[in-house]
Parts: C-alpha cells; structure tokens; sequence
C-alpha cells in the first residue's frame, strides 16, 4: 500500500475533508462542485454522489483529473449509485455514515494504488484507443524475429506532436490529448489496416508496416503529408498540425532490440508541418 504523502480533492463533503485532513501524509483541498477550479491535479477525489446522475457525475470527475483515483461517496438510501459510479469506472465506494471517517483515509490509498496498478498493467491507451507501449512491445519483438527468420526488414514509422508539451502547460491534459486523436485520425488515413499503430508515449505515436515493408516507409510518409493536408484543409478555423515524423528500419540479424529502434527513431524526428 501507498505511503508516501499523497494529495486529495474533496468535493461536496465537509465531515471528508475533515477526517482526511487529520490524516498524516494526506494533503487536503476541498471543492464545492466539479466546475470549481483545481489548485493542483489530485492523487484522488473523494466525490459526493448527491443529486445528478451517478454516471455522468463520475465521468465529469474523470475528465477534470483523468489520473486521480476515484472514491465515491453515498447516503443509506442511495447505494446502488456506488455501484454505477464503480461501472462508471470509480475504483472505491464508501456509504456517508458512523464508519466513514474511520474507512476513508484506508480507502483512498487503496484507490491510488489501484488506480496505479490499472495503468501499470494496462496494454491499451485509454485517450486514443490505441495500444501502449506495454500492449506494443510484445508485438513489435515478434516481428522483429519474423524478420530474422525470412531475411526481410522491420520498419517502423514515428509521428511526434511537436505541439503536446505546451498545450498540456497551456489548455490541460484533456486538450492535449484532443491533439493526440488528430494525429491519429491522420495517421490511419496513411496506413494499412494491417499495419499496427500505437501511442508509444504521450506525445509520440508508432506504427509498425507489417509484410513486405521494402519501400512501404516513403510510401506512408507521402500519405501522411496527403492526410494531413486534408485535415488541415477541413478545419472550420485553417490550424497547421504540428507533427515531427521520421523512421526505422531493424535489418535482420543485426540484433538491434527494440528499445535500441525505438530510442534512435525517437531522437532524429525531423518536422513535417
């Protein structure tokens, strides 16, 4: 279990912020309703239930902080919309009665080590819908051996969205990832449905060409430049997106792995727009 100080949004629940405050290593800020600003991005929320649906009221939560843990928080009479708020993807559930200031300071921490477990296990990028590089590796190894076997390369290609890093600082997460999906709607356009793409980082997306790749990479890259002309072109206000683009190739037997690809690839990503 989770030890060190963690940081925790209360929001709609004095008698919480209270008993969690008590708590050492439990650093406490309290909101009144989801659309108060943040003072800093949670490690959890304790979130009221109340009235609204438990659904939407989760999902709120989630998109405001998509990296805290979620503990929902209901009266007697109002139960079963713990376990929605659980469905909605809430990792705890607590009832507002005389056990609650002595359950919740135990509840949130198990939360946040769940919350981390999930990501830590999970092979599929929740933003983009596309595999991580936990999902990625496994497939891209293989096809490095596929290639050791029949004598024909590997080839990968790497989109850089040169533009992540600011609008994280400058708009959130949420607005950053918007960017991501961009990218990858251009990106689909340029590949193959055989091909295996991936979010290999935040801000870095990976495609692995599968079968014969000779002369596949310059091939993508032109369809790429294609697609994102399209996109540009099909926006309501014209907004150039910022990619960096570039790509690797593992000839067989060399014996290169993959994180040796991935972090040479990364490194010479040249600007496309």
């Amino acid at each position: 279990m989770r030890t060190e100080p963690v940081s925790v949004l209360v929001v709609g629940l004095d008698e919480a912020s209270s008993t969690l405050a008590a708590e050492d290593g439990i650093e406490v800020d309290r909101v009144g309703a989801l659309s108060d600003p943040l003072l800093r991005e949670p490690d959890a929320i304790v979130l009221a239930l109340g009235a609204g649906g438990p659904l939407e009221i989760v999902r709120a939560a989630r998109a405001m902080a998509p990296g805290a843990a979620i503990v929902a928080i209901t009266d007697r009479d109002h139960q079963a919309d713990g376990a929605i708020a659980l469905h909605a993807g809430a990792e705890d559930h607590l009832v507002d009665d005389e056990l609650l200031p002595s359950l919740l300071p135990r509840a949130v921490r198990y939360a946040i080590a769940m919350r981390r477990m999930r990501r830590d296990l999970a092979t599929v990028e929740d933003a983009t819908v596309l595999p991580n590089l936990r999902g990625f590796a496994p497939i891209a190894e293989h096809h490095l051996r596929m290639a050791d076997r029949s004598g024909r390369p590997a080839v990968f290609v790497f989109i850089r969205l040169d533009d992540f890093a600011e609008r994280v600082r400058t708009v959130g997460a949420e607005a950053a990832d918007a960017l991501a999906r961009e990218a990858v709607t251009v990106l689909l356009d340029a590949v193959r449905d055989s091909d295996v793409p991936a979010r290999i980082a935040d801000d870095t997306l990976c495609v692995l060409l599968t079968g014969d790749a000779k002369g596949a990479e310059s091939l993508v890259l032109s369809r790429l430049v294609e697609a994102m002309a399209v996109h540009d072109a099909s926006l309501p206000v014209p907004r150039a997106l910022s990619l960096s683009v570039g790509t690797a190739r593992y000839e067989p037997g060399s014996g290169a792995s993959l994180s040796d690809i991935l972090v040479s690839a990364t490194r010479g990503l040249a600007p496309r727009a």
